[in-house]
């Protein structure tokens, strides 16, 4: 048995430190004594150790050698009492000696000690580490300009709570709570190994909605969405190091509850002006966050994340094909929600299909006359007469519906310079001309009772259209008419061709009478294959005339539609060939066609003339010439090089939900098959259908068929809607049902099994902690990440 002495002693050896400040003395064997402080710590661990012993493996140790271990415990007890640390001291060597004796097998040798030392050690720096604070290196660049790839970071674990190492529970996170704004270290949904660090942008409940660079959210229990603000800052954008520049790169400042941080954008093809970004919007779930990194574009983060899953495709059970084979309609958008609403794992799918059918309630006309050569007041009379139910009205009369502001006012001010409207209205469309006498020009205006619904709205586009003529008066239609956005036009424009192919005119003048008026003058004006109609431009010529087809007295020995009228001036003959498609009016003074023989004489010259002048325009030149009548000669007369008249058909074409087909599919339902059936069927009230698959289920609800059926075979369970638009019958409607109930069959139809779904959100037990601060490199040392 060794001797005290050479043992080490028992604040050494339980890992007490000397007190260097403490006053010198000798205890026995000529032994240093130690300070109050050193003999107080050893004596009161082996007074621990001693009680442990004895309690543990007192069975093993003889009975006097223990009532000596606690008497000796006890004498430390009472010497402390009286403050006798030299006999406090003596006694700890007695009972370390005792202890070494009887119970060494008990005692933790040196090593042990140590090992549970450095365990306790390592112990409490995970719990630091973990619950605490813990360093981390940025690998990327996800976060420029608020980080950088290479930066050393704190990250404060404390702050949302606790996490129990090694899992994803989260003590006291009423402690603090996770904000929009904060940058949050975390672990990789998808991989889980992985560390990332991201912005949150969005919490539980939120709607985050990104256009571009527009960034928009509509928190929990609000209705509208909220644009991040955000300002342009002048300064460059760096590359990783910091050092070189970066180009077609903008930095923002952007605000975010409170908060004001840096992101960057790098101008990539998506940002091409003449490309209008895709909105797209996620709808944060419960227990979940929405992150972005402040490298906008750049950055690997919620708005990126992807992962393969089977998935239904409800698309591919009933095929544009299929509804091109089973409707009317034969032109379809598929529509699907791009929105990501919750965790989507693949199992259900929604589509709708819109038909694109022909609306002849949207549809516009507009004709344009521009200084008409039978006059722009006959024109004006001859469409307003043709419009049943026409009356005359004003620009203010038109707009008394219309809300005031400045479109109205600016209405009302163009409408002072109409001269005369004549308008009219019928279940189908609504329609007003207008007669610009300054402008020797007529504009007709057609609205379907889609766009115009009422007179107000005739009005203002009839004032919009006139205000672009005034401006350019040699505009053709298409630019003049201002068609409606939400509707898909075909455009039909006849167009302003050369004046030679459809307009001749002649005027003979009794000789040397160069300024002859009417009663002295032969005018012939033929108007060829006119775009008009020929019925429109003999009623505009009898117009002209101051007369109607009513009034005229009728010349059957010069065809089927001749007309004549008789003034003081002279007479006029109106010959229409509609089957050739020419209208010539022959006008005769009084002086040349004293007798109504001379009129007859020259209209059947005209009329045997007509048939090839009608195929062939170099025959309109030779209906009528000089050599015909004696004693006159020709007046030369100046022709417009373009058709005096112009007209737009916008045929519109809509996508409304009269027209539409809406699939839905679950694929394994959770609640399984049949009780997804019977639940879809209560809830629309649907009744069994015996011609519908097996348990099919339908609705007639007056607007549209409802159908519901179950496909065992897929574990697959369908719901359609056919609106009447597209299934006007019962049968319509089960035609549909039967292909998709028999593409349900088969999965391969309809279930993609290495489909890529959106997974963007982080749950809330990932999150690790906040990024507080940065301490490497050194030129950045204890910066603030905001």
């Amino acid at each position: 048995m060794s001797e005290p002495q050479a043992r080490a002693e028992p604040g050494a050896a339980r890992g007490a430190a000397t007190d260097e400040g403490a006053a010198a003395g000798s205890g026995p064997g000529g032994r240093r004594r130690r300070s109050r402080r050193a003999v107080k710590s050893a004596a009161k661990l082996l007074q621990k150790e001693a009680r442990g012993i004895l309690k543990k493996h007192g069975v093993r140790i003889a009975a006097e050698p223990a009532d000596a271990i606690r008497a000796s415990v006890g004498a430390i007890d009472t010497l402390r009492a009286k403050d006798d640390w030299h006999g406090v001291e003596d006694e700890a060597e007695r009972l370390d000696e005792l202890l070494h004796q009887h119970a060494a097998f008990a005692r933790k040798s040196a090593i042990r000690e140590t090992a549970e030392n450095v365990l306790i050690a390592v112990m409490v720096a995970l719990g630091l580490r973990s619950c605490f604070y813990e360093p981390f290196k940025i690998p990327s660049g996800s976060m420029m300009p608020t980080l950088r790839a290479g930066d050393h970071i704190f990250v404060n674990k404390f702050v949302y709570g606790i996490q129990i190492p090694f899992t994803t529970t989260v003590l006291g996170e009423s402690l603090g709570h996770i904000e929009r704004g904060d940058v949050v270290v975390f672990r990789y949904p998808l991989d889980e190994s992985e560390d990332f660090i991201k912005r949150v942008i969005g919490l539980a409940g939120d709607e985050v909605r990104v256009i571009g660079r527009e960034v928009a959210i509509k928190r929990a229990g609000d209705d509208d969405f909220e644009v991040l603000a955000r300002e342009p800052l002048s300064e460059r954008c760096l590359d990783e190091a910091g050092v070189k520049t970066v180009g077609n790169c903008q930095l923002y400042h952007e605000h975010l509850d409170g908060k004001t941080y840096v992101v960057r954008y790098v101008t990539t093809v998506e940002d091409r002006d003449d490309l209008v970004p895709k909105p797209r919007t996620w709808k944060v779930p419960p227990g979940h966050l929405l992150v972005m990194g402040d490298n906008r574009n750049l950055s690997h983060d919620s708005l990126q994340w992807n992962v393969e899953v089977e998935a239904v495709g409800a698309d591919n059970l009933l095929t544009l094909k299929d509804l091109r084979d089973l409707t009317a309609d034969n032109q379809f958008t598929l529509q699907r929600d791009d929105g990501v609403v919750g965790l989507d794992d693949g199992r259900h799918d929604a589509v709708t299909y819109l038909a694109s059918h022909r609306s002849q309630s949207h549809d516009l006309t507009l004709a344009v006359w521009r200084k008409p050569t039978l006059g722009a007041t006959a024109v004006f009379e001859t469409v307003g007469s043709g419009m049943a139910g026409g009356r005359p009205s004003t620009m203010a009369e038109l707009l008394t519906a219309a809300r005031g502001g400045p479109e109205r006012d600016r209405a009302l001010e163009l409408g002072a310079g109409i001269d005369r409207i004549v308008s009219a209205h019928d279940p189908d469309q609504r329609q007003a001309v207008a007669l610009l006498e300054d402008l020797n020009a007529v504009l007709h205006l057609r609205c379907g009772t889609g766009v115009c619904k009422d007179d107000a709205s005739l009005g203002l586009l009839l004032a919009e259209a006139v205000a672009k003529f005034r401006v350019n008066d040699a505009q053709d239609a298409r630019t003049l008419l201002e068609a409606p956005k939400a509707v898909r036009y075909t455009t039909h424009w006849t167009g302003r061709t050369d004046a030679r192919e459809h307009l001749f005119e002649r005027v003979l003048v009794r000789a040397g009478k160069r300024d002859a008026g009417p009663r002295d003058r032969v005018r012939l004006r033929a108007f060829r294959k006119p775009e008009e109609g020929t019925s429109f431009v003999r009623d505009a010529a009898l117009w002209s005339l101051g007369s109607s087809t009513g009034m005229a007295t009728r010349v059957p020995a010069l065809g089927e539609d001749a007309l004549q009228v008789n003034r003081p001036e002279g007479s006029a003959l109106v010959l229409t060939d509609a089957a050739r498609e020419i209208v010539v009016v022959l006008e005769c003074g009084s002086s040349l066609c004293a007798a109504n023989d001379e009129l007859m004489r020259l209209g059947k010259i005209v009329a045997e003339g007509m048939p090839a002048a009608a195929g062939d325009r170099r025959k309109l030149r030779v209906l009528l010439t000089s050599g015909e009548i004696a004693g006159v000669e020709e007046q030369p007369v100046g022709l417009p090089e373009l058709v005096e008249y112009d007209r737009v058909q916008l045929e519109g074409t809509v996508r409304g939900p009269e027209h539409t087909l809406a699939i839905e599919a679950w694929l394994r339902p959770d609640e399984g098959v049949a009780a997804k059936l019977a639940a879809l069927g209560t809830e629309a009230q649907l009744a069994p259908e015996p011609g519908l698959a097996d348990g099919g289920l339908m609705l007639d609800r007056g607007d549209a068929y409802v159908m519901a059926f179950a496909v065992p075979a897929s574990q697959t369970v369908v719901r359609l809607e056919c609106r009447k638009g597209l299934c006007p019958e019962r049968d319509d409607a089960l035609a549909l049902g039967h292909r998709a109930a028999a593409k349900a069959v088969d999965p391969t139809n309809f279930i993609d099994p290495a489909a890529t779904r959106p997974r963007p959100f982080v749950p809330r037990g990932n999150v690790k902690g906040r990024a507080e601060r940065i301490w490497l490199p050194l030129a950045r040392f204890w910066l603030p990440i905001e």
